[in-house]
């Protein structure tokens, strides 16, 4: 069992962010698993991942996510930064008029969901930073 922090760069080129985000994915599972977390708390951390990362990627014009995750007192927590647009994660959002099912969206909310906290700082050099607290198995 580790309880040693996770770092990764998430850096797609071009058509691979699939692959890139798959490959994220698999490592902050296999480092979890390592540390003791539970199945439970494994998905949530994928799904969160996924979710904020495509996000930046995707809608934020942002060409790289720095990802880290530890065990803190509360339980695990996962940070994602990136230098996008400017944009919080954490606040609901109102849908877009005529915005219908398959339209996207959901993940911000699925995110909220899943979370027990959700935090976001515009940091003074131009970068966003998003704190999800996990909560226990």
């Amino acid at each position: 069992m580790t309880t040693e922090a996770f770092g990764r760069l998430i850096r797609p080129r071009g058509a691979a962010m699939a692959a890139e985000l798959a490959a994220a994915c698999a490592e902050l599972a296999a480092h979890l698993r390592a540390a003791g977390a539970g199945p439970r708390t494994i998905a949530r951390a994928e799904l969160v991942l996924e979710e904020l990362a495509l996000n930046a990627l995707r809608h934020g014009g942002a060409a790289e996510v720095a990802l880290s995750a530890w065990l803190g007192p509360a339980g695990w927590m996962l940070r994602l930064e990136d230098a996008g647009l400017a944009f919080d994660p954490s606040r609901p959002l109102a849908a877009p008029p005529g915005a219908g099912e398959g339209q996207g969206g959901l993940g911000l909310a699925l995110v909220r969901r899943t979370a027990q906290a959700v935090h976001h700082a515009r940091l003074p050099e131009g970068r966003n930073r998003v704190e999800v607290l996990l909560p226990p198995e």
